[in-house]
């Protein structure tokens, strides 16, 4: 519970096994990016999202974490600026908001959510989808990163 904030999810990660998604997006925080990492379903959800060339994505702690720890990152990726999370993702870490490696999106934080939030919908909806929502959020879409 990062922060004092609990959120409760609509489903259990057991619950959805055998679905297809169109994106499976970690939240960040500790130690709930521990939990992710040490949840053997959502692993897998994220093994066969990788495979089929679906979206990840990842923020805050969840890109050093969970994606870093289970070989789900690509050629770069960003993540909470610490020490111990720049560490983790070694030598593919950017000091980036957002970063777009393929299908995978990682993110730094709370300050960057709504640019991650947006670079997901880009992937999904197209560009000027984000566009659309981000000028209505009085908002921009990060840095470009492919």
């Amino acid at each position: 519970m990062s922060r004092g904030l609990k959120v409760v999810a609509d489903a259990r990660i057991s619950e959805c096994i055998g679905s297809d998604w169109d994106a499976i997006a970690l939240p960040g925080g500790m130690p709930g990016a521990e939990h992710l990492r040490d949840c053997e379903e959502l692993t897998g959800l994220l093994k066969e999202q990788q495979s089929s060339g679906r979206l990840t994505a990842a923020v805050c702690a969840s890109p050093a974490v969970v994606f870093a720890r289970h070989g789900f990152l690509g050629e770069k990726a960003t993540s909470y600026p610490a020490p111990q999370f720049k560490e983790l993702v070694g030598d593919k870490w950017e000091d980036s908001k957002v970063v777009l490696d393929g299908n995978i999106i990682t993110s730094q934080g709370p300050g960057t959510s709504l640019q991650f939030a947006l670079k997901i919908v880009e992937f999904l909806y197209g560009k000027s989808k984000a566009e659309e929502l981000a000028a209505q959020m009085v908002t921009t879409l990060a840095d470009r990163k492919s």
